[in-house]
């Protein structure tokens, strides 16, 4: 056993909390460095953990060449480079190496060890005191410094803000812009960005400053949504009105990055670096990087997801699962056993039984069928990735929840909460998903790379969880019990629309791509509940899109009480979104063996 006072070695078995294990596609070298780990991934790629000839490590950032050889794509990233060079702030990420003529570039940048801030909130609750004025001052001062250059973030959101030992850092300043890819989760933006009006100056990222402080003091994630008022909560008074000039709507109204500090760093005679160091030493008490941990070496290409999951094209065959009875084999219409569907145990257009054949094509205005046959697709599916959130304007949203099931190596289905950065959940393994392992995720990036530490049983107290099968069958019910009582409406064939899609579940390509036919209806919601708590009645406007070959793609409901306003202002808003991302394409969950589970979820 390691002691306390000597280090576990880094290396690509023993890697920190929130790095994952390289993957298939990752390269094994980048440039000078060897790469160990995987950091997080995002619309641009992966940043990994690299070290040095020397020993010292690196986040290195390699960008493929689809990426760079986008139009002004490596003009714009040698002028981030060269910015990112002359920066000196104590709570950026510092410049180290880069090779941008390579026909893969890349950058390197200082290693951050410890929590993001997404993390440390999900596992220890909101920061408090003078740690979050800390915070507060530390990222601001990241920011105009980084404005000061010219430069912007673009990005912001709790994944990219590094709580270390030494104080907050925040990374990736000037990806997105120089790779035009958005790389932080689009609820965090200022409005002026989510309606394409571009940014102004250093405002978007001031905005998302605001968002970032009081998620840290109150743990209430954004909607979304720009309100005149924002509620504030928890946050604490002396930081009430800097935040609220933050989060004005006009990008002109809002104070600059600079401003923010100098309000927050008062008395310290234009020494602004100075107070920053001093509130840091002083403040930042209680913050430590975890030791890295025995990892295996992931066998997951591109795209990993929020439970060590990635997706692949190749479409798999095998026995398929019913809703109504998780431990049997089916076909994909409900059927039971080989010879409804022939030898080959296929399914498809031309296959028998009630969900093979395509009604969607046949006749897309058989809305009945179309319901049926989505559902009955769903239920039977062997594998799936999907993403589910109910949120509102009622001060703090909901936590998002994703599921993954698959039949490789093992019958397994996870379902997780998604909170942006790191969630907890439970994965069911088995014949029948009869053996339940509980887990908890420590992620860098809201696309990016997963921690998973496994657990046997629940702590003593704790309330118990719902089978994940269970869980997911509930939700498919659930759509289709509103689906059965609307009068819905075949709107056309087209683009399904995504206000957010991680891409753990589906690439920005991927999204882009996704058409299926349409169907509405307009309706009164009777009862709707949401933790507990009941609405009702609501207009509710429905909105749901399946693919050609009748599986679902997206489901959202979206229910108004015009006779409640809301905590953000105006009436009490309520919406639950589903967005099925992939049917009966491969899933590959780490399934833990004996000695990577622990007894007991402390």
């Amino acid at each position: 056993m390691t002691s306390p006072t000597t280090p576990t070695r880094i290396d690509r078995r023993h890697l920190p909390p929130g790095i994952a294990a390289l993957g298939r596609k990752d390269p094994e070298r980048v440039g000078p460095y060897r790469t160990l780990g995987v950091i997080r991934r995002d619309a641009a790629g992966a940043t990994l953990l690299a070290e040095a000839a020397d020993g010292a490590l690196a986040s290195v950032r390699p960008l493929s060449a689809e990426v760079a050889d986008g139009p002004d794509v490596r003009a714009r990233l040698a002028a981030e480079t060269d910015r990112l060079s002359r920066a000196r702030a104590l709570c950026l990420a510092g410049y180290r190496d880069a090779d941008l003529q390579a026909a893969e570039p890349w950058l390197a940048t200082e290693y951050v060890p410890g929590r993001t801030l997404g993390e440390h909130v999900a596992e220890h609750g909101p920061l408090r005191g003078e740690t979050l004025t800390a915070l507060a001052a530390g990222t601001a001062e990241a920011l105009a410094a980084w404005h000061a250059l010219g430069g912007l973030h673009l990005a912001l959101d709790p994944s990219k803000v590094v709580l270390s030992p030494r104080g907050p850092k925040i990374v990736d300043p000037g990806i997105s812009f120089a790779t035009g890819r958005p790389l932080g989760d689009g609820r965090w933006a200022a409005p002026e960005r989510r309606t394409g009006e571009g940014a102004t100056g250093g405002a978007a990222d001031v905005f998302a400053w605001g968002l970032l402080v009081r998620y840290a003091a109150t743990g209430w994630e954004p909607s979304g949504e720009t309100v005149d008022e924002p509620a504030l909560g928890a946050v604490p008074e002396h930081l009430t009105s800097t935040i609220v000039g933050a989060l004005r709507r006009e990008p002109g109204e809002r104070p600059t990055a600079l401003r923010l500090l100098e309000e927050l760093a008062p008395g310290s005679g234009g020494d602004l670096g100075r107070a920053v160091s001093d509130l840091l030493a002083g403040s930042w008490t209680g913050m430590t990087a975890p030791e890295p941990r025995r990892v295996r070496r992931s066998r997951t290409p591109l795209w990993v997801g929020a439970a060590s999951v990635v997706l692949v094209g190749a479409l798999v065959g095998g026995l398929l699962w019913s809703g109504d009875d998780p431990g049997g084999p089916l076909g994909a219409g409900g059927t039971r056993g080989s010879e409804e569907q022939g030898e080959t145990g296929e399914t498809g257009a031309e296959g028998e039984g009630a969900g093979s054949a395509p009604t969607v094509v046949e006749n897309p205005e058989d809305v009945a069928s179309v319901v049926v046959q989505a559902r009955e697709l769903a239920l039977a599916a062997e594998s799936f990735t999907t993403y589910e959130h109910r949120y509102h304007n009622m001060g703090g949203d909901t936590t998002p929840h994703h599921y993954f099931q698959t039949r490789e190596p093992v019958p397994a289905i996870t379902s997780a909460s998604y909170l942006g950065t790191i969630g907890p959940g439970v994965i069911a393994l088995g014949d029948d998903f009869e053996e339940m392992v509980y887990f908890h995720d420590s992620m860098v990036g809201t696309e990016g790379a997963v921690e998973r530490e496994y657990y046997r049983e629940l702590s003593p107290g704790a309330d118990e969880r719902e089978h994940p099968r269970e869980q997911w069958v509930s939700l498919v019910d659930e759509m289709d019990d509103v689906l059965n009582k609307v009068d819905l409406v075949h709107e056309g064939f087209g683009p399904v629309p995504t206000e957010y899609m991680p891409p753990e579940m589906l690439s920005e390509e991927e999204v882009r791509g996704r058409t299926g036919h349409h169907y509405s209806a307009t309706y009164i919601e009777e009862d709707y509940r949401v933790h507990e708590r009941e609405f009702g009645p609501l207009e509710a406007t429905l909105g749901f899109w399946v693919d050609d070959s009748g599986r679902p793609l997206r489901f959202i409901r979206e229910m108004v009480d015009r006779e409640t306003p809301g905590e953000f202002g105006g009436s009490r808003e309520l919406t639950h979104l589903v967005e099925f991302a992939r049917f009966d394409e491969e899933v590959e969950i780490h399934i833990p063996t004996e000695d990577e589970i622990l007894p007991e979820l402390s």
